[in-house]
């Protein structure tokens, strides 16, 4: 699927967008969360040159995301401005460079020099046309975090029973969190079974 606008049509003021994004169209991983409904995209293209052009809005929807602490399903607001350059590609350039043999003084072969013209976060103009979905998925994708949390301070999942701890504390083990993800084993086992002595006591002989 596209957004495709014709620069052809883009007026020196300026074209308004409005558009609405299908989920579909992005095509997220579950990693970086389901849009609920479309999403709204909306701002201004302008033509910067006879090569270029510009887009500036905003992307506003609603995600559903799942935190990786507890595992349960939320909902978000998404709201995030784009900014977005496109350029038409030009083709490189071979500059003829003279080229000495090293060690016996003579001239050689002339060498051909390729000009880079790749720029980094710029997206391409094909013929006289731009396609906005690209960069509105990246944009996307960019705003996403690293993790997902519910709430940030989100207890997680009991590691022995598996209950969300959020939910109530079940009493078998320590809430799992960034700072103590793992809970204290040993602890654990001695709260499971109060009557079994801890090995450190058999030594003492207590």
């Amino acid at each position: 699927m596209s957004i495709i606008f014709n620069l052809l049509d883009v007026p020196l003021a300026g074209l308004q967008i409005h558009h609405e994004v299908e989920p579909s169209a992005l095509m997220l991983s579950s990693y970086e969360g389901s849009p609920i409904g479309s999403l709204s995209c909306h701002g201004e293209l302008f033509l910067t040159g006879e090569l270029s052009a510009y887009f500036q809005g905003k992307i506003i929807g609603r995600m559903a995301r799942e935190c990786v602490r507890c595992l349960d399903q939320f909902e978000e607001d998404l709201s995030l401005s784009c900014e977005v350059e496109f350029k038409k590609a030009v083709k490189a350039v071979k500059l003829i460079v003279p080229h000495r043999d090293k060690g016996k003084g003579a001239k050689g072969g002339d060498k051909p020099v390729e000009e880079d013209t790749n720029e980094e976060d710029v997206y391409p103009i094909s013929g006289n046309e731009i396609d906005l979905l690209p960069a509105i998925r990246e944009q996307v994708i960019l705003a996403s975090p690293l993790q997902f949390l519910c709430n940030k301070n989100c207890l997680g999942l009991c590691q022995i029973c598996g209950n969300n701890l959020n939910d109530g504390i079940c009493g078998c083990c320590t809430p799992v969190t960034d700072s103590d993800p793992v809970p204290n084993f040993q602890q654990t086992i001695s709260k499971k079974n109060p009557s079994k002595r801890s090995p450190a006591s058999v030594r003492r002989g207590s």
